[in-house]
């Protein structure tokens, strides 16, 4: 969902990139507010939002075959923010995200990995080359127990599980993994915490 929050009509463009590549990733989208119910495929949006108005835009990834994963950005010329709701349908379990809109020195997740909970990364690069971002982890008593080198492409994106992909150190443990943002790039980061029940969440990162 996007929003004007300005006073004035906004330009608001939607790129979708794929999972590890960058390359840009069409989708399945449709628009409930036209009620007219199709579907289109594309990899971007390009809309106009009168002052105060806002606009719903749906997806359910791929049709057919595996799962779908990338990134959206968004750009605008005036004050149009938004946020995503990622739906689980087995259970109908949903989390809310909002659009990072920080260009902070580093992110930082907190994650708990301990009675069978489990912690998903997703970490995305704004740049048009590709760019490696230094990772630092550390336990709940501050003592540093990894460190590492991330490569994204060109608006590339990387999602992984904490222990089973990824830092086996984390283990039945409780910490922070910091992620640094490159010189001249823009990253975004996103922790979804999932029990084992599946009533996961998200984990927002916290600014550095």
């Amino acid at each position: 969902m996007l929003v004007n929050t300005g006073s004035n009509t906004a330009e608001v463009h939607l790129n979708f990139f794929a999972d590890v590549t960058g390359t840009p990733l069409s989708l399945p989208l449709s628009f409930p507010q036209s009620g007219a119910g199709s579907t289109t495929t594309a990899s971007t949006v390009d809309q106009t939002l009168a002052a105060g108005a806002s606009l719903t835009i749906r997806s359910t990834g791929s049709l057919s075959g595996p799962a779908t994963v990338g990134s959206a950005q968004l750009s605008t010329n005036g004050n149009v923010s938004g946020l995503v709701i990622f739906r689980y349908n087995p259970n109908g379990q949903e989390a809310v995200i909002p659009f990072e809109s920080r260009n902070a020195s580093a992110y930082v997740l907190a994650f708990d990995n301990t009675a069978g909970t489990a912690t998903g990364v997703a970490i995305n690069s704004v740049s048009s080359q590709p760019v490696d971002v230094p990772v630092v982890i550390h336990d709940d008593t501050g003592a540093q127990i990894g460190t590492d080198t991330l490569k994204l492409a060109a608006n590339g994106h990387l999602s992984f599980l904490l222990v089973t992909d990824k830092y086996s150190a984390t283990a039945n443990k409780r910490g922070t993994i910091e992620f640094v943002r490159p010189a001249g790039a823009q990253i975004g980061v996103l922790g979804i915490r999932i029990p084992v029940t599946n009533t996961f969440t998200t984990l927002p990162a916290l600014a550095k």
